[in-house]
C-alpha cells in the first residue's frame, strides 16, 4: 500500500481499509456479522394488544412465537433462496440470512391462552386480548371471628 499524506491521503487510506474489511466479510459465510432484527410495532388498543413484526420471505414454519413470564419472544430463521448457488461470491449483499430473536415486554396484562399469531404478506401479527388491570382495585378480605382462643 502506498503511503499518502495530507487530509485527502488519510481518507484514501481509510477508504482502502474499509473496502478490504467489506471484502473479508463478503468472502465469509452470509450469517457473519451482528445479525438482523426485524422491525416491531406494539399497538395498545382498548380490548387487545397487537404486535406486528416484519419478516419478509419467511413462512409460518420458519417462525416460533412464545410467551413466558410476561415476555413475548419471536424467533425465526431466514434461509438462503433454493435457486441461489451457495458458493456464489457477492458484490453486494444487503439481505440478511440466518436466525433472529426478538424479546418484547408487553405493556398491559394480556391473556396469552387466547393469543393468535398470523402471517400475511411478510408481516407477522400477534393479537392478545387484554385483561382487566386489577392492581389498583380494592379487594375486600372478610374478617371472621373465632370463638375459641388461639393456642
Amino acid at each position: 500500500m502506498t503511503r499518502r499524506f495530507g487530509p485527502y491521503g488519510r481518507i484514501q487510506v481509510l477508504k482502502a481499509e474499509v473496502n478490504r474489511l467489506v471484502d473479508l466479510l463478503l468472502e465469509g459465510p452470509a450469517t457473519s456479522g451482528p445479525g438482523w432484527l426485524p422491525p416491531v410495532d406494539i399497538i395498545d388498543r382498548p380490548t387487545a394488544v397487537t404486535v406486528t413484526v416484519e419478516v419478509p420471505g419467511l413462512t409460518a414454519g420458519d417462525l416460533s412465537v412464545e410467551f413466558v413470564s410476561g415476555l413475548l419472544t419471536v424467533r425465526g430463521t431466514k434461509r438462503r433462496l433454493t435457486n441461489e448457488p451457495p458458493a456464489r461470491r457477492f458484490h453486494l449483499m444487503e439481505r440478511f440470512i440466518g436466525s433472529f430473536q426478538v424479546a418484547i415486554d408487553l405493556p398491559r396484562p394480556i391473556d396469552p391462552s387466547r393469543g393468535k399469531a398470523t402471517l400475511r404478506h411478510g408481516v407477522l401479527t400477534i393479537v392478545f386480548p387484554r385483561l382487566e388491570d386489577r392492581r389498583q382495585q380494592p379487594f375486600m378480605i372478610p374478617v371472621t371471628e373465632e370463638t375459641e382462643p388461639h393456642e
